[in-house]
């Protein structure tokens, strides 16, 4: 396969990139804190002779959007929506990630976890227990969580929960789960704010990734025929070339 047809199969190849990107977006369009991811494309010029110069499509990266997705209220009191910039640290089997899924429950022995069961981390990397009695649990903007306890009618601190920042926020890699890692060391985020009872909704735009996923799959098709054309092309090339030399 020469010139034209290797073209068209790195164009071909970054679009079967660009597909997968957008389906990840469309299957989450539903999940809490989750940020839409769109891919880079550049050019890349080779010139094997004087005379010839082909141009190929390569990927020079991935990009996050991280606009602010919309808040819906659950009326869970331990549930937060960070309003702003931050993550809210998370104790994993494999070290402290990032998330902004602020879809938080108790786990048995009384601890603030998420959904999947890492323990939400508060001050001093510490976990954040909630009495089994706690009533009225309210958490703070500033992530302040406190509640009744026992037969007192006085709120108690129970902890409070942690929200973090980035200086190079678009250097987090995620790791599934809705969780990031981060290879830098954050900062105390001063301006994000915790909104209870509520949760951070993706921001992904159904409507926009559906046109461009049908966009992408009608691409494909086209340059997936004009390399059967090319295919072809070689093939009567080769046949004619083997009748003449016979």
């Amino acid at each position: 396969m020469q010139g034209a047809g290797l073209v068209l199969t790195s164009y071909q190849q970054s679009l079967t990139r660009a597909m997968d990107i957008t389906a990840n977006n469309v299957a989450n369009v539903n999940t809490t804190g989750f940020k839409r991811e769109s891919i880079s494309f550049d050019s890349y010029m080779m010139r094997p002779a004087a005379d010839q110069a082909f141009q190929f499509a390569v990927e020079s990266g991935t990009y996050r959007d991280t606009a602010q997705g919309s808040t819906i209220i659950t009326g869970n009191p331990l549930d937060v929506a960070i309003q702003g910039k931050g993550f809210i640290p998370v104790q994993t089997s494999a070290g402290i990630r990032y998330t902004r899924a602020g879809a938080f429950q108790m786990n048995n022995d009384g601890e603030l976890v998420t959904a999947e069961g890492d323990k939400v981390l508060g001050d001093g990397d510490q976990a954040i227990t909630i009495p089994n009695d706690a009533k009225e649990i309210l958490i703070g903007t500033d992530g302040t969580l406190s509640a009744q306890t026992g037969t007192g009618s006085a709120a108690t601190q129970l902890g409070r929960l942690r929200v973090v920042e980035f200086e190079h926020e678009e250097a987090l890699q995620t790791v599934g789960g809705n969780l990031y890692e981060a290879k830098e060391t954050p900062t105390p985020s001063d301006e994000a704010r915790l909104v209870q009872g509520s949760v951070e909704q993706s921001n992904v735009q159904a409507v926009t990734e559906m046109t461009r996923m049908i966009d992408v799959s009608r691409t494909y098709q086209q340059v997936t025929h004009l390399l059967e054309l090319e295919n072809e092309r070689q093939r009567s090339a080769i046949q004619r070339l083997g009748r003449i030399s016979a």
